[in-house]
């Protein structure tokens, strides 16, 4: 039992930390393109898609090498759940470096907040206690735990579709042990 936790940490780990490469990486294309990544739906997407993809590949692996093709849907939902969570850790890591030594980009995050907010509060006393406190609202840590939640939230309600697909009982049926 002790090799299996093993297995699930390190192969799910690795494969996480990939996850969260993969995210750093569209976000330094998008960065270095001049795109930005501040309520940028073309990068959203692409996280999402990325998530997805990943998770799915992630789990199905797991369950392919280290289960022996067999996985229940508990077991696919935690396994993908926690790829999610060190890929959601690495990138929040990245956001809160990034956000910290680019006072730019701190400033372009603020500033598309605040108009976003603003559009959808119009003229509530909210948003306006809001856009007088940004500093206190808006700095590193903060962007990256607001980053770190919603990759895995996000990334938990895809995990929850995803664990039903990977989920095998039994292994298919093969003509070759006849």
């Amino acid at each position: 039992m002790e090799k299996t936790n093993e297995s699930f940490f390190k192969q799910n780990s690795l494969f996480g930390c990939l996850i969260g490469a993969a995210f750093i990486f569209a976000s330094l294309i998008f960065i270095s393109a001049g795109k930005g990544v501040v309520v940028n739906p073309q990068f959203h997407n692409i996280i999402m898609m990325l998530t997805i993809f990943g998770v799915f590949i992630g789990i199905r692996k797991y369950r392919d090498e280290q289960l022996e093709g067999i996985i229940t849907y508990g077991k696919a939902l935690k396994t993908g759940i926690y790829i999610l969570s060190i890929a959601s850790l690495c990138y929040a890591i990245y956001t809160f470096f990034l956000y910290t030594f680019s006072a730019d980009l701190l400033e372009e995050f603020k500033k598309m907040t605040l108009t976003t907010i603003k559009v959808a509060g119009q003229n509530s006393p909210l948003f306006k206690m809001i856009e007088e406190n940004a500093d206190l609202y808006f700095f590193p840590i903060s962007i990256a735990f607001g980053e770190l939640f919603n990759r895995i939230l996000i990334g938990a309600a895809f995990t929850l579709f995803i664990a039903g697909l990977v989920k095998r009982s039994k292994l298919p049926f093969n003509p070759q042990q006849f």
